[in-house]
């Protein structure tokens, strides 16, 4: 498998996307991939284009998401903002 393919099948996989996937949503047969993964074809400058240009797209997509709130990320966030410095909870706290 080339440096480009084995690329390519990295960066898929860091956004949790199979190569077949984007491939079909650049316009392209599943079975396209197969083959350049095998090294029976090499991909066209159009073909390589169309998938990168989708895989971007993804990549931009899931960078967004991993910006949303901690809550929509699966992590527990507060469900209200405290607005005291951590240590004093109340000012009755403060002067003891």
């Amino acid at each position: 498998m080339s440096n480009l393919i084995q690329t390519f099948s990295a960066r898929c996989d860091a956004v949790g996307v199979r190569p077949v996937e984007v491939l079909r949503q650049a316009g392209l047969h599943g079975s396209v991939w197969w083959r350049w993964r095998s090294g029976a074809v090499s991909p066209t400058l159009r073909s390589l284009e169309a998938a990168e240009r989708v895989l971007a797209e993804i990549e931009a997509h899931r960078g967004l998401a991993l910006l949303a709130s901690p809550s929509e990320q699966g992590v527990d966030a507060p469900s209200s903002p405290d607005p005291a410095p951590a240590g004093i909870r109340n000012s009755g706290e403060v002067f003891r």
